[in-house]
């Protein structure tokens, strides 16, 4: 069972929240306590729409785990890590390191 408290928010485009595909994702250490680090970033999210907070909603992991589980697999990746979503006809199929410069396995972003 997934507890929020365990996992804190996560920072999520509201175009994440309606329905478009998730294209960005990176952690860095939140300077408040309740935030993990994690901000979620939409294929149609430009920097206009990033730099207004209003465009944005915290979620907890129970949210997260319905719009796409995949991002509980890689909670523990480090502070600094930069991902780009990888999809092949519309499935979410990989990530692509932006620090390494180069696709990478979940268990690589666990290691990075």
């Amino acid at each position: 069972m997934i507890k929020n408290s365990d996992f804190g928010g996560f920072l999520v485009s509201n175009n994440v929240i309606n329905g478009l595909r998730i294209q960005y994702t990176y952690r860095e250490e939140s300077s408040i306590s309740q935030l993990n680090g994690w901000t979620i970033i939409s294929e149609a999210d430009d920097t206009s729409y990033v730099s207004n907070p209003d465009n944005f909603t915290i979620l907890g992991a129970t949210s997260i785990a319905q719009i796409s589980p995949v991002i509980l697999e890689i909670f523990s990746a480090k502070y600094g890590t930069d991902l780009f979503w990888i999809y092949e006809n519309n499935v979410h199929i990989g990530f692509y390191d932006l620090i390494s410069d180069r696709e990478v396995t979940i268990q690589e972003i666990l290691e990075i």
